[in-house]
């Protein structure tokens, strides 16, 4: 018998002086076939986090701005920011086993993946316990890609879409031999699709004659899919300004937790 093994990945950027009055956007891509969870995130401040009426945030979400995964809000309270030294959610005055929030002031940590809801098989048992911020498993093998609603590209995945991901989730697309995904931007181009968001899906525990699929914002589609490719779930961590003379500077830093097996 045998296990999988979690793996833990810490990811640090160089340092973004100036945060804490301009949002930042970096993007993670985890391991194929494995989930995640937001274990920790933080920052080494080198230039004190201001806001005098809502301090700066660390979020991890499925798109800029938005906290599905995790939110570490930058300061002591509401408006008083942390001076320059590292600071951890991790390290807050936690409850929760797991999930792990702060609630000494509103939104102030969340970590490993947020609330639960019941999830299952539509139409059959939803006794299932799930994170709503579960990160959802990068490497979803694709079977085939064509011109979907309004024009956009619809991609057909091999297995059944996760209940975390929804529309406007970020994604990558690569490999999609044969298919040319168009748009505006240099991030599109034969077999990839990098940066986009999901307009639309559909799962097959919601429709089995039609499964699996899920649109692409921004793109159209040309050429005739040959085989191969895959769908990458990608979380993205930002930063949202303080409200209020906002200052802040520093290396941002998010811990992730890998599990699952390990699916080249």
């Amino acid at each position: 018998m045998s296990y999988d093994v979690s793996e833990l990945g810490v990811y640090q950027w160089p340092t973004d002086a100036t945060f804490g009055s301009v949002a930042v956007t970096h993007q993670i891509v985890g391991p194929p076939g494995k989930v995640g969870f937001v274990r920790d995130m933080g920052v080494d401040v080198t230039t004190a986090v201001v806001g005098t009426t809502s301090v700066p945030e660390l979020l991890v979400g499925i798109a800029s701005q938005d906290f599905t995964y995790g939110r570490y809000r930058l300061g002591s309270t509401a408006i008083l920011g942390y001076p320059t030294g590292r600071w951890s959610a991790r390290n807050e005055i936690i409850t929760g086993n797991p999930p792990r929030v702060a609630t000494d002031y509103a939104g102030h940590v969340v970590l490993d993946g947020g609330p639960l809801f019941a999830t299952g098989i539509s139409g059959g048992s939803f006794s299932t316990v799930a994170s709503q911020g579960r990160i959802a498993a990068s490497g979803r093998p694709i079977i085939n890609v064509v011109n979907g609603a309004a024009n956009v590209a619809r991609v057909f995945l091999r297995d059944p879409i996760d209940p975390q991901i929804i529309v406007g989730q970020t994604v990558n697309v690569r490999g999609a031999a044969g298919a040319t995904f168009g748009g505006p931007t240099a991030s599109l181009g034969a077999g990839f699709a990098y940066n986009v968001t999901i307009s639309a899906l559909l799962s097959s525990a919601n429709n089995p004659a039609n499964p699996n699929w899920i649109e692409l914002t921004g793109t159209t589609f040309g050429g005739t899919y040959t085989g191969g490719g895959v769908v990458d779930i990608i979380p993205v961590v930002s930063t949202k300004i303080g409200v209020g003379t906002p200052a802040g500077g520093g290396v941002l830093f998010v811990e992730v937790e890998w599990l699952g097996k390990w699916q080249p």
